[in-house]
């Protein structure tokens, strides 16, 4: 599916939408109101699906933000829904999932978790994930029959990641110059930790509350490694080519591999990371936000700073205000939004601002990306269209 039917656009979390063409002076196209602060959008063919703190989840039309339906919930529905041409599944606060008719906003099951709901949902062939205040559980999507809980210390957090090991590209394209280490010595510890070992099946990647990040086996549930983070993992794991990309609040990310749970490298600010890791694997860059108002940027290879100033590296591109959604990749365009209601386009290759627009409050959740187009909340309960000329076919 190329739709961005789920949690940063696909299973890997990775938020990437590279071929399409980047947005370009965004206008608005439409706002509404929702009862509520919009969580992350969701998108299937002409609709937009969205849920709220209100307790409502809401299917809009995209074109014009009119509303089709709702489905009425006397508890939260922001967290991040999944959609597909035949479901929408919904998760709640208090650990309830439901699928529902995408067309009317029918009911067609309903599955009670162990604990509350703390995670996006995640789905992956023919299984839908969940994480809450017990762990993470596995849903058959078809029916709602729970395949199986692993039960966790802490709270799953964030959005789990799945990836399958015969489909995920190990290959490792050429570095360039800014992702050459400036201690040869650290190049060749890299080679000499190349590991031998990969993963053949599909994997389940999860951070919880106390600090630490997990592969599942998806099948079964079976625990394959652990890894222990400063604190807890912020938005959740990002999988891309061979390792899982973790960031935490008390301000680490680490790049660990996928197969084993090794430590690649450990990156250090002095703040807390809000955002999970958005990675672009063929440009070798990480990009991830933080509450001290960065959206910083490292290599992929020991995950240094990868921008230069005068005197001293940049650690990274500064916003207005904390950092409240994942970045997200449109063509060579990286779009974030911050607390102060800020939404920027940002120049993948540069670094640089190429725009910025001023919403009315805090951008919430992670924006959904289409053809020419941004649908992104606030904390004001709006949830905006954002639209651009491109030559691709719109919705």
């Amino acid at each position: 599916m190329t739709d961005w039917n789920q949690y940063k656009g696909d299973p890997h979390n990775s938020g990437l939408r590279r071929d399409l063409e980047g947005p370009s002076r965004p206008t608005e196209a439409w706002t509404i109101d929702l009862a509520g602060s919009p969580g992350s959008p969701v998108l299937d063919r002409d609709t937009v699906y969205v849920g709220t703190t209100g307790g409502n989840c809401y299917a809009l039309e995209r074109a014009t933000g009119r509303r089709r339906w709702v489905f009425e919930t006397a508890v939260a529905t922001d967290a991040t829904p999944v959609v597909t041409r035949d479901r929408l599944f919904v998760g709640t606060a208090d650990g309830t999932v439901s699928a529902l008719d995408p067309a009317t906003g029918e009911e067609e099951w309903r599955s009670e978790l162990p604990g509350p709901l703390e995670t996006a949902l995640a789905l992956s062939d023919g299984r839908l994930y969940a994480g809450h205040e017990a762990g993470m559980t596995a849903l058959e999507a078809e029916t709602g029959t729970e395949l199986w809980t692993h039960e966790t210390e802490s709270a799953a957090v964030g959005c789990p990641a799945v990836a399958d090991g015969r489909d995920v590209d190990q290959r490792r394209s050429s570095r360039n110059p800014l992702s050459e280490p400036d201690d040869p010595s650290l190049l060749e510890d890299e080679r000499m930790r190349e590991p031998e070992q990969r993963w053949t099946d599909e994997r389940v990647f999860a951070g919880t509350a106390d600090g630490t990040t997990l592969a599942l086996a998806a099948e079964t549930g079976d625990e394959v490694w652990t890894a222990p983070t400063g604190g807890a993992v912020a938005a959740g794991p990002t999988v891309a080519e061979s390792r899982v990309y973790v960031a935490d609040d008390t301000g680490t990310m680490l790049a660990l591999d996928a197969a084993t749970g090794q430590s690649w490298f450990t990156y250090e600010i002095r703040d807390g990371f809000t955002t999970s890791p958005t990675v672009l694997a063929d440009a070798e860059t990480t990009f991830a936000g933080a509450a001290d108002g960065y959206v910083h940027v490292t290599d992929t290879t020991v995950g240094r700073r990868k921008l230069r100033g005068w005197l001293f590296s940049r650690k990274g591109v500064e916003l207005d205000g904390p950092v409240r959604s994942c970045p997200v990749v449109v063509g060579d365009v990286l779009c974030v939004g911050d607390a102060s209601g800020s939404l920027y386009g940002i120049d993948v290759d540069d670094a640089e601002p190429r725009w910025h627009v001023a919403l009315d409050d805090a951008v919430t959740g992670t924006p959904a990306v289409a053809p020419g187009r941004l649908y992104v909340g606030c904390d004001d309960g709006q949830l905006s269209c954002l639209e651009w000329d491109t030559d691709e076919p719109g919705f």
